[in-house]
């Protein structure tokens, strides 16, 4: 299945875009996402660790399903007060 992801901040500095489609299994997770966004965006693969990745505006854990025409987005941690 094809995802497309909605990347921000420094992540989206990194990718040098705001967008991009990943190719995915038709079974598939956010801990299957970051592991392929891991090799195809090499760029990305430091930050992914600590990454917040929402499914559909909630944020989602590392064994979420993922199905197709979910929204996708990736934020880097956020600290501060």
């Amino acid at each position: 299945m094809k995802l497309n992801l909605r990347l921000f901040a420094t992540l989206k500095e990194r990718a040098g875009t705001s967008k991009l489609e990943i190719e995915l299994p038709e079974i598939a997770t956010v801990e299957t996402l970051l592991s392929i966004l891991a090799v195809q965006a090499p760029a990305l693969a430091s930050s992914l660790k600590t990454v917040l990745v929402a499914v559909n505006n909630d944020y989602a854990f590392p064994d979420q399903a993922l199905f197709q025409n979910d929204e996708i987005a990736l934020f880097p941690p956020v600290s501060g007060g």
